[in-house]
This record gives structure tokens, C-alpha cells and sequence, in this order.
């Protein structure tokens, strides 16, 4: 199992909740080629299964993106297994809780909101997530993945990978790579989607310099009007809208560094081999991962001082008590966003 955030996180709800709940996507082939039709225009498939919504409400999620003032408005990713890892539904709803207990350490369930979409259509379970970059009580920006973020996922990767035996993305001696797919539900709708999108190729290897990333945009149905020296054009036919697209990974001479391999086992690995995770023990790797938690709990609660739905209808009083912001901004009365039927508390480390 691996824990991937995509770099985007700016722009409307449309674009992350979009991908998340599509039933059609663009079509590849095995070697992650589009696929184009008599006339030469990309070909859709229907993910088959389709996505499942398992906790949050997709129209929620896409209305408090879009009502952010912060400048980035999301955060995104995908909790991606091998498919050997073949986890229970008891086991997703335990990772999801630990994603949750880790990245809203300290908090309440009315301060935040989430957004799980299960995808399977690739033969194994990746679960999507997708929270707005918002705390809800207080209106600043909630970035559940800071700078250095990956020591602190990397500690919930390690013990879930120790504890149900799944495939570690660290091992040396896996064969194959593990990586999230990067899909997008339509040609990029917008400079920021198609931004994310040249990433996403990025981080699978399709682009590793000027030349590949061209042959990519021209393979997704996009015209390269221009590509000068510092940024490329990239323009949609059945529109005609253009976007500059400007940053180092534009210039001519950028190349992509190695990507770091995830990989999961091959057909001949050696099943008796030490593993990354042996020289642990479960007590261990949870004590690493609490220590996450408590770090995370106590920034939450400084940053974001807290007054429960209650006692702020306590402190307004009966007469000034602003039901527009109850209504714009928590689920059930203040009082924390209900999840099949039950109330969310604060989260505590596991």
C-alpha cells in the first residue's frame, strides 16, 4: 500500500471531485497510450466498476472548494494497493479512520470536511480522497499535507503495510513498479487541470523532458501552437481556448530527476528475502505513528482555537445566534458532521 497527494490544489471543486466520481475516462492502451478513433480523436471508457462514493458528499466537498478565499483550495491523492494486497471493507474503513486520525489530529468532525471515492476499475483498490483546504469553523486555510508531510504518512504507511502483510512501496527487491494511474475525465478543462495532468504524467514517467511532454500534449488531442524557450501554448481544438503554460517544467531544457521506485512484488521475488519492515516491530511503527498524531493534534489545536456549534449558540445567545454561518459551514445543528448515522468526535491518536 502507498500514500500518494497530487501537486495540484488550486482552482474550482470541479476539477479534483470531477476525476473522482467520472464514470467515463480517457482510453489507454497497456503501454498507457491513448487510444483515437478512425478521425483521430481520443476514445472514453466507462470505468467499470464505477466509482463509489464511500464517505462524504461529493456536492458538499465541490461547494466549500469553491467557496475558499485561500489561494490553494484543495488537497487531493489516492491510498493506492498492490492488488495482492486485496484489503477487506473493514480494512479500507481502518485505513481511511487513520488517514483521518493523522491528517485531523486534534480536531472535530465539524471543523473539516472529506471526501472517499473507492476506484477498482484497475484491477485493484485505490481509495481517492479530497478535502477542501479549509477549516470550517474559523475560515483559514487547512493544509493536511505541510511541507514534510511524507515523514508523517510514511509512519501510517509503515504500520499498515507491517500490520496486514500487504506490499511495501520501499522494498528493493519488488520487480514492478507500483503507480497511482493518472486518468482525467475529459481533455484538461482548464489551465490548472491540464497543469495537473502534465504532473500526474510526470510522476508515472509518459514525460521526462520538453520533447516527451509535447508528444503527450499532441497524443491527448491538444495543438502546440508555440513552444518557445521558457513555456509551451497549448491550445484545444474543439474550442480553440489557449493556455500559456509558464514554470521550470516548460523550459527546453528541463528533465524529469529518476523517479523514486515504489514497486510491489514480482513473480520472481523471493518470498523468504528480509523486507524493508522486518527490523520493526507493530509497537514500534505505532508509537511512530502516534508521535505523528500528537505533533499534528498540537498545531491543530493552537492554530485553530476551537468553540463547539453549542457553545457558540450559548455565547450568541438566543437572538444572535448567525444561522447562516451554521448553515454554510457545519451539518447536524454545529454539533459535527454525521457519517451513517453517527456523530464524528475529536480525533485522538489510534
Amino acid at each position: 500500500m502507498l500514500i500518494k497527494f497530487f501537486s495540484n490544489g488550486k482552482g474550482a471543486g470541479a476539477g479534483p471531485v470531477g476525476y473522482l466520481v467520472a464514470r467515463e475516462v480517457l482510453a489507454y492502451d497497456a503501454n498507457r497510450h491513448l487510444i483515437r478513433d478512425a478521425e483521430g480523436q481520443p476514445t472514453t471508457v466507462t470505468r467499470d466498476p464505477l466509482p463509489e462514493v464511500l464517505r462524504g458528499d461529493p456536492a458538499r466537498t465541490e461547494a466549500l472548494i469553491d467557496a475558499s478565499r485561500n489561494q490553494w483550495t484543495y488537497r487531493a491523492g489516492v491510498i493506492s494497493f498492490a492488488a495482492e494486497d486485496a484489503p477487506s471493507e473493514a480494512q479500507q474503513a481502518e485505513v481511511m479512520d487513520a488517514f483521518e486520525q493523522l491528517a485531523f489530529s486534534g480536531l472535530d468532525g465539524e471543523q473539516y470536511d472529506m471526501l472517499w471515492v473507492r476506484h477498482s476499475h484497475e484491477g485493484r483498490i485505490e481509495l481517492h480522497f479530497c478535502s477542501p483546504r479549509l477549516e470550517l469553523t474559523t475560515g483559514k486555510s487547512l493544509n493536511i499535507a505541510p511541507p514534510g508531510y511524507q515523514t508523517a504518512y510514511d509512519s501510517l504507511r509503515d504500520l499498515m503495510n507491517k500490520t496486514h502483510g500487504w506490499a511495501d512501496p520501499m522494498d528493493l527487491d519488488r520487480a514492478q513498479e507500483v503507480q497511482a494511474t493518472v486518468e482525467a475525465p475529459t481533455r484538461a478543462q482548464g489551465r490548472e487541470e491540464l497543469h495537473e495532468w502534465i504532473l500526474g504524467q510526470i510522476s508515472v514517467g509518459t514525460i521526462s523532458d520538453r520533447a516527451s511532454m509535447v508528444d503527450a500534449l499532441t497524443e491527448a488531442g491538444f495543438d502546440i501552437p508555440r513552444a518557445s524557450k521558457n513555456y509551451i501554448t497549448a491550445k484545444d481544438p474543439d474550442t480553440g481556448e489557449r493556455w500559456r503554460l509558464k514554470g521550470e517544467i516548460f523550459h527546453d531544457d528541463w528533465q524529469a530527476e529518476p523517479p523514486s521506485r515504489e514497486i510491489e512484488r514480482g513473480p520472481g521475488s523471493d518470498p523468504q528475502r528480509a523486507r524493508r519492515l522486518d527490523g520493526f516491530t507493530i509497537a514500534e511503527l505505532q508509537e511512530r505513528y502516534s508521535g505523528q498524531c500528537e505533533a499534528r493534534a498540537g498545531y491543530n489545536r493552537n492554530r485553530y482555537q476551537h468553540v463547539s456549534g453549542l457553545e457558540r449558540e450559548s455565547l450568541a445567545g438566543p437572538h444572535q445566534h448567525d444561522q447562516a454561518f451554521d448553515a454554510d459551514f457545519t451539518m447536524d445543528g454545529g454539533l459535527g458532521v454525521s457519517v451513517d448515522g453517527n456523530d464524528v468526535g475529536q480525533h485522538k491518536c489510534l
